[in-house]
């Protein structure tokens, strides 16, 4: 059977699966340069993927999911009309029933999804074909078995969000430090964030490696209580710069680009930082890291997960997607842990 030529690949949110599966997006533009994909994603994110002109990185197809899942895919079976869309490939990297169903209005010739191991919410009812999952855990290798089923497997993940020098250089003038340690308190879910005393302990610590601690958040109130309460407790033993609620997706990428280190929960904010090639320091409790982890600094993670997850399950087999349930699970990661961490990093990369 001939290869597909035409591929759309569906994944909606959250904000980490959509970095990851740009990743997957341009290790396969840049192998198969011919390659013909669209993406249908959250327009929530939509920015991220878009040039300071407003031009998309990849063709995208954004939809409004907070409108419902019916208004939603209205709008999809709409857009991919008005553009005459057909795909030699659909590849479902959702395993989510709103994923599912707006897979139904993509007109394609085989509809790929996740095995048994991986699938969930009755996506499998919705597949031409199963993709095997790879004996590696984390969610992008899963992504990257997709190319693979399809005919077009890629060694690595690209990633390349074509940052205009401009808002880069930006970023340099607000900041002014040589060594910047970026600290992302805030993960989406409350139940991943570590604690504020936690954050204060490192923060000074990287004071103390003469580094200016600059805080990243979004809107969020709980997010910018967070990064005043570390700033607050930090003023007076060095340089600490609060940008929460104060960049978009874009600028986000370019403060991270410049930081010499970040740390972050598991949260889209810490993909990000891997995906733009700065090493960060991932914190863990309720999600296994080898599965959510960033990409391309796994050797970096703090981890307590595994040791409670199997205190949870009485010492039996921890499932793939299983979550930590521990109340305050995350503050099982103690500063040392972090500060060790922290100095590893700073002596394997150089920093």
């Amino acid at each position: 059977m001939d290869k597909p030529q035409s591929l759309c690949v569906l994944r909606l949110s959250a904000l980490g699966d959509c970095i990851n599966a740009f990743g997957l997006i341009g290790g396969m533009k840049r192998t198969y340069p011919d390659l013909d994909i669209t993406w249908v994603l959250d327009q929530r994110f939509a920015p991220l993927f878009c040039d300071e002109q407003g031009h998309d990185l990849v063709p995208m197809i954004n939809l409004n999911c907070r409108q419902g899942i019916l208004g939603a895919r209205k709008t999809l079976k709409q857009a991919i009309k008005s553009q005459g869309l057909h795909f030699d490939a659909l590849l479902n990297l959702q395993t989510s029933i709103k994923a599912s169903l707006c897979s139904t209005v993509i007109p394609a010739t085989t509809k790929y999804g996740y095995d048994a191991e991986r699938s969930r919410e009755g996506q499998s009812l919705f597949v031409d074909k199963k993709v095997p999952s790879p004996d590696n855990p984390h969610v992008l290798a899963g992504f990257m078995a997709f190319a693979e089923e399809c005919g077009y497997p890629i060694a690595e993940p690209v990633w390349d969000f074509k940052l205009d020098p401009y808002v880069i250089d930006k970023a340099r003038c607000v900041v002014s430090h040589e060594k910047v340690c970026a600290i992302c308190p805030c993960s989406a879910s409350k139940a991943k964030n570590w604690t504020i005393e936690g954050y204060v302990e490192l923060a000074r610590h990287a004071q103390e490696q003469d580094m200016c601690v600059v805080l990243m958040g979004g809107k969020d109130q709980l997010e910018i209580d967070t990064c005043a309460a570390i700033e607050n407790q930090c003023t007076e033993t060095g340089p600490v710069i609060n940008l929460c609620g104060k960049t978009n997706l874009r600028e986000l990428a370019a403060y991270l680009s410049i930081a010499k280190i970040v740390v972050a929960p598991d949260s889209g904010s810490m993909h990000l930082a891997s995906a733009v090639g700065t090493p960060v320091i991932g914190l863990f409790a309720i999600h296994d890291d080898q599965r959510v982890g960033p990409w391309n600094f796994m050797d970096l993670n703090v981890c307590v997960y595994h040791k409670i997850a199997s205190q949870e399950l009485k010492g039996k087999s921890i499932p793939w997607r299983y979550r930590v349930r521990t109340k305050d699970a995350m503050e099982h990661i103690t500063p040392d842990q972090v500060i060790s961490a922290f100095d590893k990093a700073l002596e394997r990369y150089r920093i």
